[in-house]
């Protein structure tokens, strides 16, 4: 915490002026910081010690908007020191009750308009991204995810309102990502894709990089190994409208993931071999027909570009179709067991030539297809209960169903008029 609070510090020197009322603890800081624009700013950050993960949120609000929201009369001569007394009460507040949800408490309290929103919006973007370089710098930090423009969708209401919905459910699958997979993964919240200067990205709730040793197959071919890593890349992103995930955003981010792995190879060089990128949808409110089809139709294995997917919950009624694999491969043990006795029988001495260059030629051919399908069939079918198990698939309808207070979320959700442009 002091790490930060010196970076903080140092950032805002030029453009904010520090209030005497910022804390500093242990488990968390909040840094209030007011510009010559008149401008307000609210660092944030917290230790997850489950996750050995430090949270860092950056807000920036129109004071005068903020008073309001807060009941706090502008004529008072003192009503910024009000302002930041409420905000430090919310941020206790959220501490004691070990509030932790990804965006802070206090972006309830931004309502500024779309225009506002994009000027205070690269301004935190700025803010943020001086602060990790600077942590990143001290602490000989590096990131294997570069930043890829992904588009983001647009969002009803607030974060917070969605993350009664979703996150508890985050929270149980980076727990058992953490059981399932290797010390080489990497596991990031919220991972924002912006680039420098673009300030509406999609953020991917959870994503997950995993390092491995290249196939051992590839390796035996006697040259010398260039490419020794593969990368298994999971995205999984909740939709937070209400109403059913599109097709067409589908579509969209299927395209934006071929994108970013082929790119994210390129800049690995000769350091990575494959990556085997997968998309899980999570959608309280189901998924549009479309997409149904897409599943049926664009099979893994089937299409070269389709990559694997998952939607969690599955579809009302046909919970077996909640992915894009082959499934229940037919090992046929009879063709396999007539194969190997045509196979055995053309390796004795008392065959023909005949039936050797014809017969079992052929064997040997449909006999090394039917084993290079089982293993692939057995290597799905490993991969998709593992996460089978990881996103708990069986109860993800009664994980993600809305407790009393959230049952009218889907009637009563405040929506915004103003609608986020995309960039």
């Amino acid at each position: 915490m002091n790490e930060i609070s010196s970076t903080i510090q140092q950032i805002f020197k030029s453009e904010f002026r520090i209030s005497k009322n910022s804390i500093i603890s242990e488990e968390y800081l909040l840094i209030i910081g007011h510009s010559e624009e008149g401008l307000i700013s609210v660092v944030q950050a917290s230790i997850n010690n489950n996750f050995e993960r430090t949270r860092i949120s950056i807000l920036v609000f129109n004071p005068h908007s903020l008073a309001e929201e807060l009941n706090i009369q502008q004529e008072s001569h003192n009503f910024l020191s009000l302002i930041e007394g409420k905000l430090i009460r919310s941020v206790k507040e959220g501490v004691k009750n070990k509030f932790c949800n990804p965006f802070t408490e206090l972006s309830k309290f931004q309502l500024e308009k779309t225009q506002e929103k994009r000027k205070i919006f690269s301004l935190e973007t700025s803010i943020l991204n001086e602060i990790v370089k600077h942590l990143y710098h001290i602490n000989d930090f590096s990131d294997e995810i570069m930043k890829f423009p992904f588009s983001i969708n647009h969002i009803e209401g607030k974060w917070e309102e969605w993350d009664k919905i979703y996150f508890p459910y985050i929270e149980l699958i980076e727990n058992n990502i953490i059981k399932t997979y290797t010390k080489d993964t990497k596991v990031y919240r919220n991972y924002n894709f912006a680039e420098n200067g673009d300030s509406f990205q999609r953020i991917i709730d959870l994503l997950i990089v995993t390092k491995k040793e290249s196939i051992p197959e590839l390796k035996n071919k006697g040259t010398e190994e260039i490419n020794p890593f593969d990368y298994e890349i999971s995205f999984i992103y909740c939709n937070r409208m209400s109403k059913p995930f599109k097709y067409m955003n589908l579509l969209k981010f299927v395209n934006e993931i071929k994108s970013f792995s082929e790119k994210f190879k390129n800049d690995k060089k000769n350091k990575c071999n494959i990556i085997i990128p997968q998309l899980i949808l999570v959608s309280q409110f189901g998924y549009d027909i479309g997409i149904k089809d897409y599943l049926r139709t664009h099979l893994v294995r089937e299409v070269d570009y389709t990559i694997p997917l998952m939607l969690i919950p599955p579809f009302n009624g046909d919970d077996e179709v909640w992915h894009n694999f082959i499934e229940n491969e037919d090992s046929k043990p009879q063709k396999r067991n007539d194969l190997e006795n045509i196979i055995r029988i053309g390796n004795s001495e008392h065959s023909s030539s005949s039936f050797k260059n014809n017969m079992v030629k052929s064997a040997k051919s449909e006999y090394s297809q039917i084993i290079a399908r089982n293993k692939l069939a057995k290597f799905d079918s490993d991969f998709l209960n593992k996460w089978h198990l990881i996103l708990d698939v069986s109860k993800s309808k009664e994980i993600l169903k809305t407790n009393e207070d959230n049952e009218k979320f889907g009637k009563n959700i405040n929506i915004v008029k103003d609608e986020v442009p995309i960039y």
